[in-house]
């Protein structure tokens, strides 16, 4: 009898392994479809998330559902002026975009023609040449198909009205029902084994809580600061450039970096000058970002080690493209708690 139950927990344990490997593979493979059926509820939960403690706050005065009213008021009524006020400029400017690629593609072809004379007066090796030419014929060709795929955008943002107005009902039954939604959870979870998820859920609030309201806060001031100085400066598509480097802002490390590359290379097919100066403002609210702006809304990291940041940003990456550079720290960060979490005694 002493024998068979080690044999009995391990092969329960590999089973649970292996379902689990199973799942997985199942969800990536089908990830693109869960995706498309679950924006609208994993939107709605998010919103929910991040406006609960404001919520929290008013129900000291108000009662929960006059409470949710009002911040939904408040919310989405600037929600929906900022996309009265920005998505017809937004529309208008990848219209324009798509009508203007042929013309970018002969100056950017332009450009590396003198280049190409440029590192003829070096007299570079051969081999060299030869790896610049393929590498650049290699971002050419991204590039193309990058922007051949711009014209979706415009029909894929007339979809997403839709969209805004099923998470706002959503979002309003589960901020208003917010408590009952996540004891009910805990209904699906063995009764052995709530304390020991309470614990999880609450340390990954804690953890993830501030980090990712901090994070929707940086990514509106940057995206802001970086949409007004590149109109001030006069480069071309300055709302599009503003919204991409807002997004880009929240992946660690690289995000400033690749938030600043396009702006920089329209501004360079217009003058080098104005591309110095777009590096310049980039630079400028970068620094004042990290050094006064996210210290005192993003207060401490979530304690990850540099080396399995950028692991985490390589795999994301490789795996869900941008959006996984984006969600590759808080994914680690989660995991990292419920496998501590996991490998203690269970709680009695």
């Amino acid at each position: 009898m002493l024998t068979k139950l080690p044999r009995n927990s391990l092969l329960k344990l590999a089973l649970q392994i292996a379902g689990l490997v199973l799942t997985l593979a199942v969800v990536y493979l089908l990830r693109r479809q869960l995706l498309a059926v679950l924006t609208p509820l994993l939107l709605a939960v998010a919103i929910a998330y991040i406006l609960n403690p404001v919520v929290i706050w008013l129900e000291q005065r108000l009662s929960r559902t006059l409470a949710v009213l009002l911040i939904f008021l408040v919310f989405f009524g600037i929600s929906f002026v900022f996309l009265a006020r920005f998505l017809p400029m937004f529309i208008e400017e990848i219209n324009s975009l798509v009508m203007r690629f042929p013309r970018y593609v002969k100056q950017v072809q332009g450009l590396l023609d003198k280049f190409y004379r440029a590192t003829d007066r070096l007299n570079l090796p051969q081999s060299i040449l030869g790896a610049l030419e393929i590498s650049l014929d290699t971002i050419e060709e991204r590039l193309l198909a990058n922007l051949a795929r711009i014209p979706e955008v415009t029909f894929n943002v007339a979809r997403g009205l839709f969209t805004f107005f099923l998470v706002l009902v959503l979002s309003f039954y589960l901020l208003r029902d917010f408590e009952l939604v996540k004891d009910s959870l805990y209904y699906i979870i063995p009764r052995k084994s709530r304390s020991r998820a309470r614990k999880i859920l609450h340390e990954v609030d804690s953890s993830l809580g501030k980090y990712i309201r901090g994070q929707l806060i940086l990514a509106l001031v940057v995206g802001a600061l970086i949409y007004l100085s590149l109109l001030l400066l006069g480069v071309e598509f300055s709302l599009i450039w503003g919204i991409f480097a807002g997004i880009t802002n929240t992946i660690p490390y690289f995000g400033p970096f690749l938030g600043a590359v396009p702006a920089v290379l329209m501004a360079l097919l217009t003058s080098p000058a104005l591309a110095l100066k777009t590096i310049l403002v980039f630079v400028i609210i970068q620094q004042v970002e990290s050094n006064f702006i996210s210290p005192y809304v993003l207060g401490k990291t979530m304690g990850l080690h540099p080396l399995v940041v950028l692991l985490a940003l390589l795999i994301g990456g490789q795996f869900f493209g941008i959006w996984g550079l984006i969600a590759a720290v808080p994914a680690v960060a989660v995991a990292r708690i419920v496998i501590r979490n996991l490998a203690l005694p269970p709680l009695e």
